[in-house]
């Protein structure tokens, strides 16, 4: 829109809904004019005018109510002010009414009939019970009746059914017009909502009862509490004492209050409780302390007193606390300490070394002996101190072990050497037992440490007769073995004889072929090779020297083994299978031991087959590197097996199931076995035979 040259936004608002009082216009010369914000202001404005609007033509347009008193009256003055009043009445936001001197409402002006939704013909007179809740009529009808006879007013509570059906509390007033003889000419009154004040009060009621009951919980949880709970004012008097406080000592509490607990404490206690307790008073926020109270049977017991000072919602500040007794609590810790301390007496009496650790391994206690014998403090030996008293060559090998004891949560016997005072290693074998809970988690770690110098020095010789025993039983073996060997020897030198014959032959200048001699000169190199191996192979064998451990490849072991052993297996007709290719095994242990034991089991399958059929002799040596770190050597036979009742004892010292036999050959192979780590054991094949099998470990990095 363009006025006077310049350019207005302007914008039209309807008052009302379909326009009929107008619209409100407004412009501006801004451009853009109106925003959104703007334009939600102008119809919120626009709604208010409306509204005001409409108020003024309301009340334009309003006509006094009808009157509907039963009497006229007359005289245009009388009519003129009466008519007025009735204006009033029925247009004051009041519910007001008039009733005859005998109770019969008479009137109700227009707010009270417009409330009730009823017209004024049908609660007039008695109809206006009607309007009221049928719980609330009883008392409501016996009030009206008492103020009709006694003439004295009162307020009246009661429900009144709304337009809508809803019941609200109304108070009802009313108030007697008397004639100059006193009588009660009119009554008039007014009904007052309050609805929002009845719920008021009931919430009120509602928290009033809601404290008292918590106030009655919280006194009877106090009461019940199995301490003698207390509250004490900033002087350190006592205001207050629960009832089991009373009942311990067998007095009414006033008994306890101010100064009087201290009455019930035990004479050589009080001086030092009261110091105690001005000093929290005067300097600190908590308390506590020990010290004992008399019960009503006269019996002193230890309590263990705690309290705090607190500062409540009005700002006074008040101390709370309770008393514990922990008298068999006490008496417990008494007889534990004396227990601990006859314990301790006995573990640094008993000819033990005896330790304990915390569950990761923390060492927190070693026995007098122990340390005696080491030559060491507490100090030096505490938690992880104690690596010092093991041998250097030791020290890894043991901490590794009880890394893995700690982790299986399983006690396992560790062997190393301990250095006494005087500066020697003897060996001890470490065991540990675990503690544990219900969850089975370790709680403690309980130890010892056992002397076994001797029983090494016994091993180390007893070791040393096996060994010298198994080379016995290798020369004898070899000697039983020496025409098959012989037989394995001549035939590469006869070759060797035969191949430099022919060489020679060929190198004579009549028949001269080089080709054909030098043929026939690397078949000589090969046989002396082959020659070579068989005696190096009995060397080994035959040789004396002590056990050494390292990694070595049991395939070649076992390949020399039957290098040796081939005559012997066509002399008797058997069969000898092991094929595992190239691929080695390589194992840690010592290998002429190992051998032993190869030789050992297989001719005692020969032997097992001696009365087999020829064409079913078969002898197969199997192995495997095991997923457990172990690698495992089998032979296999067909020969007649083991009796079952021999398998449990077959590899006893002097038990043998040959005729003649000493029983050593396999008690001797299980000695070297378990020596090197492993087991050896024994079973029947189907349908008939026996597998004899042995493992050993794996060297380091044999697994990959």
């Amino acid at each position: 829109m363009v006025v006077g040259g310049e350019v207005l936004g302007v914008a039209a608002v309807p008052l009302g809904e379909i326009a009929s009082m107008g619209s409100l216009v407004v412009g501006s010369r801004r451009a853009g004019f109106p925003l959104r914000s703007e334009w939600l202001r102008l119809k919120v404005s626009a709604m208010q005018a409306g509204l005001a609007c409409r108020e003024i033509r309301e009340l334009n347009d309003l006509r006094p109510p009808a009157d509907t008193r039963m009497e006229k009256p007359t005289g245009a003055a009388l009519a003129e002010s009466e008519w007025r009043l009735n204006l009033i009445i029925n247009t004051i936001p009041a519910m007001a009414w008039s009733a005859t001197p005998d109770g019969m409402l008479d009137f109700c002006n227009q707010h009270f009939l417009d409330f009730v939704g009823l017209s004024s013909s049908e609660i007039l007179g008695l109809g206006f019970y009607r309007i009221f809740h049928p719980d609330d009529m009883p008392h409501l009808l016996a009030a009206w009746q008492e103020i009709m006879a006694s003439k004295r007013v009162r307020e009246i509570d009661g429900r009144i059914r709304r337009a809508d059906g809803e019941y609200r509390w109304f108070t009802l007033r009313q108030n007697p017009l008397r004639d100059p003889s006193g009588k009660v000419a009119k009554w008039y009154g007014v009904v007052l909502d309050i609805e929002d004040r009845k719920r008021a009060e009931e919430a009120l009621k509602e928290a009033r009862s809601a404290l008292v009951a918590s106030e009655q919980n919280l006194r009877l949880i106090v009461d019940s509490l199995p301490v003698l709970a207390w509250v004490a004012r900033p002087d350190g008097t006592a205001e207050f004492v629960n009832r089991r406080w009373a009942e311990y000592a067998g007095v009414e509490a006033e008994q306890i209050l101010e100064w009087g607990f201290l009455n019930f404490y035990h004479p050589d206690d009080v001086a030092g409780m009261v110091e105690t307790w001005k000093d929290a008073l005067e300097t600190r926020d908590r308390m506590d302390l020990k010290g004992r109270i008399r019960r009503f049977d006269g019996e002193y017991r230890w309590f263990y007193f705690s309290g705090r000072k607190i500062t409540d919602a009005n700002g006074v500040v008040r101390w709370v606390g309770a008393n514990v007794d922990f008298e068999d609590l006490q008496r417990a810790e008494d007889a534990l300490k004396a227990s601990e301390q006859r314990l301790k007496l006995i573990i640094d009496t008993i000819p033990v070394m005896a330790w304990s650790s915390e569950p990761d391994g923390y060492v927190d206690f070693f026995s007098k002996n122990l340390l005696d014998f080491c030559g060491l403090r507490y100090e030096d030996v505490v938690g992880e101190g104690y690596s010092r008293m093991f041998h250097p060559e030791d020290l890894d090998y043991m901490l590794r072990r009880w890394e893995r004891v700690r982790s299986i949560k399983r006690g396992e016997e560790i062997d190393a050497r301990v250095r006494r005072s005087d500066g020697e290693y003897r060996w001890f074998t470490f065991r540990q037992s675990p503690l544990l809970d219900a969850n089975g988690d370790v709680v403690k770690w309980y130890g010892a440490l056992i002397d076994i110098e001797d029983r090494k020095r016994a091993e180390d010789e007893l070791r040393q007769s096996q060994n010298e025993l198994a080379r016995v039983a290798r020369m004898t073996t070899l000697g039983e073995l020496a025409v098959s060997i012989a037989h394995e020897v001549n035939q590469p030198l006869m070759a060797i004889v035969t191949d430099a014959g022919t060489c020679m032959r060929w190198l004579d200048e009549a028949q001269f072929d080089a080709t054909r001699a030098r043929q026939a000169a690397e078949r000589v190199v090969r046989e002396g090779h082959r020659a070579g191996e068989i005696v190096a192979g009995i060397r080994a064998l035959a040789r004396k020297a002590p056990a050494r451990m390292a990694p070595m490849d049991l395939h070649q072991a076992i390949r020399d083994v039957l290098l040796v052993l081939n005559g012997e297996f066509r002399r008797r007709g058997v069969d000898a299978g092991f094929d595992v290719g190239q691929q080695p095994l390589t194992v840690l242990g010592d290998r002429t031991q190992l051998q032993q034991v190869l030789l050992n089991l297989l001719m005692n399958s020969v032997e097992a087959m001696a009365d087999t059929e020829q064409a079913g002799k078969r002898l197969t040596i199997c192995s495997t590197a095991r997923e457990d770190g172990f690698g495992e050597v089998s032979v296999i036979d067909t020969g007649t097996g083991v009796e079952r009742n021999d398998l449990d004892r077959i590899f006893d010292a002097f038990f043998s199931t040959k005729p003649g036999g000493i029983g050593m050959g396999l008690s001797i192979c299980r000695s070297i076995v378990e020596a090197h780590g492993g087991t050896v054991s024994a079973r029947n094949d189907v349908p008939r035979g026996s597998i004899f099998s042995f493992t050993v470990p794996l060297a380091v990095g044999a697994m990959e």
